[in-house]
């Protein structure tokens, strides 16, 4: 369950990579400001009630690029980590690498925005498989309370047009029409160091206090395949190629299987862009 205001908290604007990079570019200079001085300076449009500086300030934060805070209408930005990683290596999001990086972190499953985490780990029947809109809106409303009417043009109308036409329809991960196509996507080498980073930053939130994890644990908890769009054989393949890069080991000798970390997301995080050609 989530409250009213996370669900509605891009106001129906879909993130947008120009407005983003804006919004990292103030964050790498730990800039304050009203939403109406980040529009002055960045560009980015907004108004009296509606406007899309305070989105994409929280989808930046989402994406995993930035923290804020926001005091008698002040916004303090700065760069996390990962963002400072982003902002030097792509500063303008045009990498389809990087937008991986925000799709996975949009979706993470405690932490990410509630309605695209829902979609993946709640609502997803199954990579390679369809779910129709209706079916979805009449789960989601026995999930958040939100009518039908309102789930659509206010909940995930951001979400369809995200991966439909908008920042990332180019990683072909989702179709939606009148129903959702979880595409089956097979494994990117350039992304290994995305994989590792997305496998153990859902770790650390889930099991913190675990080396170990199951192959269970690392398919239906972390929901790993659901995430990148694996079916089960491309998640071990995945999970071999990152035994080979010493990130981790596997036992096929247990079952389930079990997966030992031998790395974490700081180790990643300097590694993210370095199988890019």
């Amino acid at each position: 369950m989530t409250n009213k205001f996370s669900l509605e908290f891009h106001e129906t604007f879909k993130p947008e990579a120009p407005y983003i990079s804006k919004i990292l570019k103030l964050a790498s200079e730990n800039y304050s400001g009203t939403k109406y001085e980040i529009s002055g300076i960045s560009g980015i449009p907004t108004g009296e009630q509606k406007g899309k500086v305070e989105p994409h300030i929280k989808y930046a934060c989402f994406m995993g690029l930035i923290d804020f805070t926001c005091d008698k209408g002040v916004y303090t930005l700065s760069l996390t980590p990962l963002g400072e990683e982003v902002f030097v290596q792509d500063p303008y999001l045009h990498e389809d690498l990087t937008l991986w990086i925000c799709h996975y972190c949009m979706t993470r499953k405690t932490i990410g925005v509630p309605q695209w985490s829902y979609l993946i780990h709640e609502a997803h029947p199954g990579v390679g498989e369809s779910l129709s809109q209706d079916r979805l809106f009449t789960l989601a409303n026995t999930w958040c309370g939100i009518s039908v009417s309102n789930l659509n043009k206010k909940v995930f109308s951001v979400v369809r047009g995200s991966y439909t036409d908008g920042i990332f329809s180019h990683l072909g991960i989702i179709e939606w029409d009148n129903s959702i196509s979880f595409v089956e996507q097979s494994e990117k080498m350039d992304l290994t160091y995305v994989y590792a980073f997305a496998l153990f930053d859902s770790w650390d939130c889930l099991y913190q206090d675990k080396r170990e994890i199951t192959d269970f644990e690392l398919k239906n908890g972390i929901g790993f395949g659901k995430l990148f769009g694996f079916n089960e054989d491309e998640c071990n393949y995945v999970i071999d190629s990152l035994s080979d890069e010493g990130l981790l080991m596997v036992n096929r000798q247990l079952y389930p299987a079990t997966i030992i970390r031998t790395a974490d997301v700081e180790s990643v995080i300097p590694l993210l862009y370095s199988r890019l050609l």
